[in-house]
C-alpha cells in the first residue's frame, strides 16, 4: 500500500497531532534561472535585476502568476520522501520539532484555538491554510528547508498535490497546475478573509509631513547643553 493511500487510513489518527507552520513565506521561482543567476560575492555588492529576478516572483491567493507546468500525487510522493519527510515526516506528521502536515480537523482547531489550549501544535494545511496557490508559492519558494529553490516548477506542483493529498484535501489522481489549484477549497478558507484594500488609509507623506509643534513633558535626560524630552503627542497630518 502506497503512503499515500495509508495517510489516508490514518488521518484521523494523525490529524490529533499534525500541525504544519509551512511558515510562510515563500520565495518561488525558476530553479534553472537561479542556475543562471550571478553569485553574490559578498555583503556591499551591487544587486542585479538578473540576481533578483529567479526571487523576483509570488503566487497570489487565487491563482495570479502560477506558472506553466503540472505534478501529480504519485510524483510528488518521491519528492516528499526524499526531500521532505526527514522534516515532516513519512505522513506529515512532522518531526524533530518540525512543522506538520495535518492538523486538527478545523471545528476542532478552531475550539481549541478559542478555549486557549492550543492553536500551534495542532495545525496543518487542513486548518491554516486559506488558499492552495499560496501553497505553491510556499514550497516553490522555500522547499526544501536545506535547498530553497532547488524544485522545479513541475516538481513544487507535485509536492503540492502530495501534501494536499496527505491532508485528504485532493483524492490521489488530482493534477496541481494553475488552473486547477485556484479551484480548491481549502478547509480553513473560512478562517481567513481576503482584504483586497490597502494596507492603510493614510495619506503617504514625503516632505513636511509634520505640521504640529511636539509638546515636551518630561525632560528625559541630558548630556551637556542637549537635553531629550517625551513628546506628549503629535498633531494630526
Amino acid at each position: 500500500m502506497s503512503k499515500s493511500k495509508m495517510s489516508k487510513l490514518n488521518l484521523g489518527l494523525a490529524a490529533a497531532a499534525i500541525a504544519l507552520s509551512l511558515s510562510s513565506n515563500a520565495f518561488a521561482f525558476d530553479a534553472a534561472a537561479l542556475k543562471d543567476a550571478p553569485k553574490v560575492g559578498g555583503v556591499g555588492m551591487k544587486i542585479t535585476d538578473a540576481a533578483i529576478k529567479p526571487w523576483n516572483i509570488s503566487y497570489f491567493y487565487d491563482g495570479t502568476n502560477l506558472p506553466d507546468g503540472k505534478g501529480t500525487v504519485s510524483a510528488g510522493e518521491k519528492i516528499y520522501n526524499k526531500d521532505c519527510a526527514m522534516c515532516h515526516g513519512d505522513f506529515g506528521e512532522g518531526a524533530h520539532g518540525y512543522p506538520k502536515m495535518v492538523g486538527d480537523p478545523v471545528d476542532q482547531f478552531e475550539a481549541s484555538a478559542k478555549a486557549g489550549v492550543d492553536a500551534v501544535g495542532n495545525r496543518g494545511i487542513n486548518n491554516t491554510w486559506g488558499n492552495a496557490p499560496t501553497l505553491m508559492d510556499m514550497i516553490h519558494r522555500h522547499m526544501p528547508f536545506y535547498a530553497p529553490g532547488t524544485l522545479t516548477v513541475d516538481e513544487s506542483y507535485s509536492a503540492t498535490c502530495y501534501v494536499l493529498n496527505l491532508a485528504n484535501i485532493v483524492d490521489e489522481n488530482f493534477v496541481c497546475d494553475k488552473e486547477s489549484l485556484p479551484k480548491i477549497v481549502m478547509p480553513g478558507a473560512k478562517l481567513y478573509t481576503t482584504n483586497l484594500g490597502s494596507d492603510t488609509h493614510n495619506i503617504r507623506c514625503m516632505k513636511d509631513c509634520y505640521k504640529g509643534t511636539p509638546a515636551v513633558v518630561e525632560k528625559a535626560a541630558s548630556i551637556g547643553d542637549v537635553s531629550v524630552g517625551k513628546v506628549e503627542k503629535r498633531d494630526s497630518h
